[in-house]
């Protein structure tokens, strides 16, 4: 029983390691920006430019912000350090769209790319409340991108944002409801989206 469940952490943290907020959005925003271009190659690099910059800045911001101890943690659970690093996200992710749009991505990117900051900004506000899950938001919003602009078969990966929600669970790091409100948060952004743009 012991072994049982120090198996199970053990894939409860691997899950939220290898699937932290930055990594869905990554991988949904340069696949879609690559089959929304295509047969041009230019979508690639904006999307890997546009989505793995903003990543990269967060996960910069997030380290630096824990070596000068405005959070204690790259994740914080406390309201108040959560609150500093998510007004952080959302102004890089507004900064990385606005520049994307001076230095010319296509049009359909930009609408697309506006998911980063409205999600992070939806956030931020229902983290005055409550302590909603980044990770399943994320990678809800990940998925539900996938599979409006990519194809019904990309739905199969929802089973893996239920297993990071497991994680979650599993960790004792949300309740339920906070779950529940994450991935409804990723998946009702990219849906408002998707469907105002098309």
């Amino acid at each position: 029983m012991i072994t049982v469940e120090h198996d199970s952490t053990r894939l409860a943290r691997r899950l939220s390691r290898y699937f932290s907020p930055p990594v869905m959005p990554v991988v949904a925003g340069s696949a879609v920006s690559w089959r929304t271009t295509w047969p041009h190659h230019e979508g690639l690099w904006w999307g890997l430019c546009g989505s793995g910059s903003w990543a990269l800045l967060c996960a910069v911001l997030v380290l630096v912000g824990v070596r000068l101890g405005w959070w204690p943690t790259t994740v914080p659970s406390k309201r108040g350090p959560r609150l500093t690093m998510l007004a952080t996200a959302v102004a890089a992710a507004v900064a990385v769209w606005l520049v994307c749009g001076v230095l010319g991505a296509p049009v359909p990117l930009l609408e697309l790319g506006s998911t980063a900051p409205l999600l992070a900004a939806l956030l931020l506000a229902c983290t005055w409340a409550t302590n909603v899950s980044l990770h399943t938001s994320a990678a809800t919003a990940g998925v539900t991108l996938l599979t409006l602009q990519l194809g019904s078969a990309w739905a199969l990966l929802y089973l893996l944002v239920a297993a990071i929600g497991w994680a979650r669970l599993h960790l004792r790091v949300h309740t339920p409801a906070q779950i529940a409100m994450g991935a409804a948060l990723g998946a009702g952004v990219c849906v408002a989206v998707v469907c105002l743009t098309r």
